[in-house]
């Protein structure tokens, strides 16, 4: 084993030995997993440098996805970009290696690579920030469900390393765009609009019927993401520039037009990330994450599912009608 595969190897034996630490809240547990990344971010750094030399140009490297929103669970895989000052080759090709050494270094460390390749080793999330601000504004003009895919995943963006102010920069400019044209708006909440069924109106919750999970609830597709997306669409409208669900939630308080709204989804999104914590700190793997044996659930733990649920398709519908009305 190399030096390097080593001390990625070290890095990965802490975090797991320590992982039992922090689940006592997901703040907790989120703050743990920014520390082992800025540790894989510093030996990356080390690497990079001996081989290529300091960085040609300010740069900030950002996190994407539940990592960017401070909302990760025990197992990750990872999502995370880089904007650098100088539209120059020679710092595209810089900062695209360190990007890859970051990857590597992270996948060694316990974060898989990310199937949709959403991560600074790839050159659609590695740009200099005139590409980046090109790039934002050809995924608003195309409006087809790919481009908003990417749009939605920018505003969660979450500087790890670098200047906040280059980033924040492009999630104005996402803002921007949409509060000026609301057919764009309508089109960014059409990409999170389908919502599968997961309870019945008797209170039954919907499970897989087949496959290795048949018999769970896939918690990130029938509540997570309802929550999330829901909550970052008004973020959007709003024109707040906070990644976090549980922030964005706090700043929604403030609008008039969801005061009477917010504290209900936000109590309801806290039981969530508690219910997570609770119920699936033990799995073995990325995919079986979001998965819920509902049959090993007691009564509480059913109830809190059921109004997890409801209250989620709850907010899906508000913000649904709340953009219909323009």
């Amino acid at each position: 084993m190399t030096t390097r595969e080593q001390t990625y190897a070290n890095i990965r034996q802490e975090k797991e030995a320590k992982m039992d630490r922090h689940l006592h809240s997901t703040q907790r547990l989120n703050a743990f997993h920014d520390e082992i990344m800025k540790q894989v971010l510093t030996i990356a750094l080390q690497i990079h440098e001996h081989e290529y030399g300091p960085p040609p140009c300010s740069y900030s490297l950002f996190l994407l996805g539940s990592a960017g929103r401070s909302e990760q669970g025990t197992i990750s895989d990872q999502d995370h970009g880089i904007v650098f000052e100088a539209h120059t080759d020679e710092a595209a090709a810089y900062f695209l290696d360190l990007g890859r050494t970051f990857s590597d270094g992270l996948h060694a460390a316990g974060y898989s690579y990310c199937e949709g390749k959403v991560m600074s080793s790839n050159p659609v999330w590695c740009r200099s920030a005139e590409d980046w601000k090109q790039q934002i504004a050809l995924w608003i003009e195309s409006e087809t469900l790919d481009t908003m895919r990417s749009l939605h995943m920018i505003y969660d963006a979450r500087v790890i390393h670098g200047d906040k102010e280059p980033v924040s920069t492009l999630k104005q400019q996402v803002a921007a765009n949409m509060k000026k044209n609301p057919h764009k708006l309508k089109r960014f909440f059409e990409n999170i609009q389908f919502m599968k069924k997961s309870i019945g109106l008797f209170g039954q919750i919907f499970t897989e019927q087949n496959g290795q999970h048949a018999g769970s609830l896939n918690l990130k597709q029938s509540a997570f993401l309802p929550y999330v997306n829901a909550i970052r669409v008004l973020a959007v409208k709003e024109g707040i520039d906070a990644s976090s669900t549980l922030l964005r939630m706090k700043a929604l308080t403030a609008v008039p037009a969801h005061n009477g709204r917010m504290q209900e989804y936000e109590e309801a999104f806290r039981l969530l990330l508690e219910f997570r914590l609770r119920v699936l700190r033990n799995a073995p793997d990325y995919d079986s994450s979001h998965y819920i044996n509902i049959d090993s659930l007691g009564p509480v733990r059913k109830r809190e599912l059921r109004h997890i649920l409801k209250t989620a398709e709850s907010l899906h519908h508000y913000v649904q009608r709340f953009i219909a009305k323009g």
